[in-house]
């Protein structure tokens, strides 16, 4: 029977219009028909070890294809120490389930959402059958195109998922966080899980939007504990970023320093920007001028190797740049300085 039927079926019986919510959504999940569907459905995982013998599981054709996936959890299956190439929103939405997240056990209960990075191993007992769980899955080219504006207007969340998509490195980032019953948040997930399975069409723009408001009302409640650690680390990004343009400020651009230090170029952008400071160019340009000037005077080497040296193949764009730093020419600037450096 379909959910039309269903729905059908059950708006006679009370002789009005149905309200989609979980019970609803539970009813036709439990379902012969819906469930040998949801089994055809999730596909083949595509699936490989690491290095520490930890099972990587890859997004399938389904997950590339949707970009965003909800999977109930399996039930009276144990799911062994795993991690994802995606981010992972898990939520129970009904009973109790321990799962072990880095090698600490974590007792999820009703309303208790987890997000992990694709970086995070974790693993679950058995879910019974009174267990009701689901994971929503998303793949980074759903992020990129549709999240990317959160930077401008939360730092908790946006820089946890762009660090949890973009960078290699290998972090343990998760956050736990309990949907009160009743609540806008909590209202907001059972529309986007009702959306997913209960639509024959569901519409890929409300599920976005209940995504960024459910993500929008988590970040509310980080205090300012959490608040004072992000900028710490922040400050210490941008240090780093520093220190590698000053090693390779000749070919240095974006994409090359935020693929070296392992971020979304969008996301390193972002953050050298966030109080207020100078942006990527601006620190390159600086560090340049500093490098030409220090040329410039210690050095007899020509003004048109000076500025192929630090990254201008233009000279004339060199001069430009150089007196808009200095205030005057390169060749002005070498001689006042070799000048005042005889006198000294």
């Amino acid at each position: 029977m379909s959910y039309k039927q269903m729905e059908a079926n059950e708006t006679s019986e009370r002789g009005g219009s149905m309200e989609k919510n979980y019970e609803v959504l539970k009813h036709y999940l439990q379902s012969e028909k819906q469930a040998e569907n949801m089994k055809k459905r999730h596909g083949v995982p595509q699936m490989h070890r690491d290095e520490d013998q930890i099972v990587i599981s890859y997004p399938n054709e389904e997950v590339c294809k949707e970009r965003v996936v909800i999977r109930q959890k399996y039930k009276n299956v144990p799911i062994p120490n795993h991690r994802h190439e995606y981010i992972e929103l898990s939520f129970m939405m009904e009973g109790e389930l321990s799962v072990q997240i880095e090698g600490k056990e974590i007792r999820m209960k009703s309303g208790d959402i987890c997000l992990m990075n694709r970086n995070v191993s974790h693993s679950s007992e058995r879910a019974t059958d009174d267990i009701w769980m689901f994971n929503i899955l998303m793949t980074a080219d759903f992020f990129d195109t549709i999240f990317m504006y959160l930077f401008s207007e939360d730092k908790y969340i946006s820089n946890y998922i762009i660090n949890s998509l973009y960078s290699e490195s290998k972090k343990k980032n998760y956050i736990f966080y309990h949907l009160p019953e009743g609540s806008f948040e909590e209202k907001v997930m059972e529309q986007l899980i009702c959306e997913y399975f209960l639509e024959e069409q569901k519409n890929i723009g409300k599920i976005t939007a209940c995504l960024l408001l459910l993500f929008t009302e988590i970040s509310r409640a980080v205090g300012a504990e959490d608040e004072a650690v992000i900028t710490q680390k922040s400050i210490k990004i941008q240090k780093e970023v520093i220190e590698y343009l000053k090693k390779n400020y000749r070919n240095a651009t974006l994409n090359s320093v935020a693929k070296e230090l392992c971020f979304h170029p969008n996301y390193l952008s972002a953050l050298l920007k966030m109080d207020g400071n100078r942006g990527f160019k601006d620190i390159l340009f600086d560090i340049r001028m500093a490098e030409a000037s220090n040329l410039l005077c210690k050095t007899d080497r020509k003004i048109e190797e000076i500025s192929s040296e630090i990254g201008y193949a233009n000279e004339g764009y060199f001069y430009k740049c150089f007196k808009q730093k200095y205030g005057e020419s390169p060749d002005n600037y070498r001689k006042k300085h070799k000048n005042l450096n005889k006198r000294q």
